[in-house]
């Protein structure tokens, strides 16, 4: 176990473990030279990217960034539970929002993947393999994705609000994690597929979705307190500044910029 996992295992709570195979394809990539420390050297300032440098923080990479966290699950609830805490460890950051990947233990004991996403949370599967394969996949943001039964393309094109691929400027392309992908496929003889649903990964499931069926779902639900009357009142004043921009679906992104610019003008 090198570097990266190391740190990121002393991050998570007892019990919480990570597979060998996720411990492979961790020493893999910091062999490649992808393993990152942020300002501060502690072991949640380690990162570990899925790209080589030259491809990372380019538009068309997959937002991908393995990596923990000092901060409990329940740190932002007016209560929070140390027994929920204890039951889930965050490993990665897969979308802009601040969407995550994380173990969870269920009711049995056993250690899920889970989906943390800034709309939905729900199992993504059991099988350390296959949480890899959906990473390695090229999704622009995983965390983000809803419905599985689409190809990274299909993704990346109803992100940019694309009808084609031939309508991507060379800076927003697709770029694939080839050489992550290439480990997979050596070193566990796993293809990539060409959607999530075929490696057997559900739609997910948004927050508060009262038909689900998903373990971690309403196991999420029966332990998220009912919100106080400070926060019921925070988000209805939320509500209202974002209503009060009157944000359109045809707004460009500088539109959009100006308008959020709007909230922090002096006001006379």
């Amino acid at each position: 176990m090198k570097t990266f996992a190391q740190n990121l295992t002393s991050l998570m709570p007892t019990g919480i473990t990570l597979a060998p195979e996720l411990i492979e394809a961790f020493d893999w990539l910091e062999d490649q030279g992808w393993h990152r420390v942020r300002d501060g050297g502690q072991p949640e300032d380690h990162w570990l990217s899925i790209y080589p440098e030259d491809q990372r923080n380019q538009a068309g990479a997959s937002y991908v960034v393995f990596g923990g966290t000092t901060l409990p699950f329940t740190s932002h609830c007016s209560a929070p539970n140390p027994d929920v805490d204890n039951r889930i460890a965050e490993i990665a950051t897969t979308a802009g929002d601040g969407g995550r990947a994380a173990i969870w233990l269920d009711e049995h004991g056993k250690q899920q993947f889970i989906q943390l996403g800034h709309d939905n949370a729900s199992i993504i599967t059991d099988d350390p393999l296959v949480f890899l394969q959906y990473l390695a996949m090229g999704y622009p943001e995983p965390g983000a994705l809803e419905g599985t039964d689409i190809t990274p393309l299909q993704s990346a094109l109803e992100y940019h609000g694309f009808g084609s691929a031939s309508d991507f400027a060379p800076n927003l392309s697709p770029i694939l994690p080839i050489a992550f992908q290439g480990f997979l496929q050596n070193r566990f003889n796993l293809d990539i597929p060409a959607t999530a649903r075929d490696l057997g990964i559900k739609d997910f499931v948004e927050y508060n979705d009262e038909g689900t069926t998903d373990p971690f779902a309403l196991w999420l639900t029966s332990v998220t307190p009912e919100p106080t009357e400070a926060e019921l009142a925070y988000e209805m004043e939320l509500m209202r500044t974002i209503d009060s921009l009157n944000l359109q679906d045809s707004d460009s992104s500088e539109t959009i910029l100006e308008k959020i610019g709007t909230l922090f003008n002096p006001k006379d």
